[in-house]
């Protein structure tokens, strides 16, 4: 089937007839066919009421073109939706969760690989992330994930002999910060299979390199130590974003314990407020994300805090239209950000100050705040300070992170 006739037999029946009727009755050109079809493919997994079935037909003008007026008036239905702050408060979306997903480890090769968010001439400011794929594939269900899209929905693969893979890297004198949350979630497992042990020797062996596990997952692992250098951070949101787009996560409350458990047990902590959505309640809802952070932990437990927001590719938006699961991350406007799909730049500035804004000053002296993924023209704006370069970024990051691990690595000794 062709891209009109998949989208256009996804939608319900209600739908397709009155579509039809449209189409046999009115003069509508391919191009504007299939944007009508997705925009209401796009309806239906936003749960709001559909255009085409509300649509008064015009009874006397018969010029021609009652279809451009008819996509005319689609755009400024769905741009209204768009520009405006998502209504989450009546969407209740059906979750549908595979229960048959294993893990499997295997005899893959471990690469380092390079963050995947740099574009040609440094249009989003980046930190150069290392990343390393020791496991693949997650049981989560957020819906603005692109993971679900690279690997097999059932399974979910570790990297069998892993710490002998980690002796045989190829440590370059560029690599310094290590994360291992890209195509999975870093404590999704805890140390099942032994992936927390391997990354702990090796983190032993380069106490220089920082290693960053990334989460949304509530696992108790902090019954034993770990090296100063590995560094626990979790990915926190609104909690009406995880009720309604981070499906099967722990909860805001449940993220927040752990990172104490992970503080208390002598390792710094981060939190990446990341990706904010601009919904109603957007306001009071991040306030009380990040005064829950402030009444917890003190500046000194905190290495970093990074701030972004959803952007997607064109693959991915064509991925997660494909899924058909009930969800409104697309429902917001989709501007072009460096070749990527994003807010536009005014909405993500008053969002970003907004979180910036709301912490203490002592949290901004001793944590290092960044934006992730973002446009340079944002940090003196909504951080009160940039970067000439990416170089300048991740230098800047460096010796913040490593002078906070070492300081707390000695007050141990």
């Amino acid at each position: 089937m062709n891209a009109f006739q998949d989208i256009f037999s996804s939608l319900p029946s209600t739908i397709r007839d009155s579509l039809s009727s449209l189409f046999s009755s009115i003069h509508f050109t391919q191009s504007q066919k299939l944007e009508a079809v997705k925009e209401e493919a796009d309806l239906v997994q936003w749960k709001e009421e559909s255009f085409c079935l509300n649509y008064k037909r015009e009874k006397e003008n018969k010029d021609g073109r009652e279809g451009e007026r008819y996509i005319k008036a689609l755009r400024k239905y769905m741009s209204t939706l768009r520009e405006s702050e998502t209504d989450y408060s009546g969407f209740f979306p059906e979750v549908r969760k595979n229960p048959k997903i294993k893990a499997l480890v295997e005899d893959q090769k471990l690469v380092l690989s390079r963050c995947p968010c740099p574009v040609d001439g440094e249009k989003t400011r980046c930190c150069k992330l290392r990343t390393l794929d020791a496991v693949m594939q997650c049981a989560f269900g957020c819906s603005y994930c692109s993971i679900q899209a690279f690997y097999n929905e059932n399974e979910i693969k570790i990297v069998s002999n892993l710490e002998e893979k980690l002796n045989k890297l190829e440590i370059t004198d560029d690599v310094w910060h290590i994360g291992t949350g890209q195509a999975s979630d870093s404590l999704l497992l805890g140390d099942d299979y032994g992936t927390l042990s391997a990354l702990s020797s090796f983190a032993e062996k380069h106490p220089d390199i920082v290693i960053e596990l990334k989460s949304k997952s509530k696992r108790d692992v902090f019954s034993h130590p770990w090296p100063k250098n590995m560094v626990f951070t979790w990915s926190l949101n609104a909690p009406t974003i995880i009720e309604k787009e981070e499906h099967f996560t722990a909860s805001l409350i449940e993220r927040l314990e752990d990172a104490e458990k992970a503080r208390d047990n002598g390792n710094l902590v981060g939190f990446h407020i990341h990706p904010m959505f601009y919904f109603k309640g957007w306001e009071d809802e991040y306030k009380y994300v990040i005064d829950e952070i402030t009444s917890r932990f003190s500046p000194s437990d905190i290495l970093m805090i990074g701030i972004g927001t959803l952007t997607f590719t064109k693959a991915v938006i064509k991925r997660l239209r494909e899924m058909g699961a009930e969800s409104k991350v697309l429902e917001m406007e989709l501007v072009d950000a460096a070749g990527k799909y994003s807010y536009p730049l005014d909405k993500k500035e008053k969002m970003f100050r907004h979180i910036y804004s709301s912490f203490p000053k002592e949290y901004k002296d001793n944590i290092f705040f960044y934006l992730c993924m973002e446009d340079p023209s944002l940090w003196m704006k909504c951080l009160g300070r940039e970067y000439s370069c990416d170089k300048d970024f991740e230098m800047d990051m460096k010796r913040f992170y490593l002078s906070k691990i070492n300081s707390i690595r000695y007050s141990f000794l």
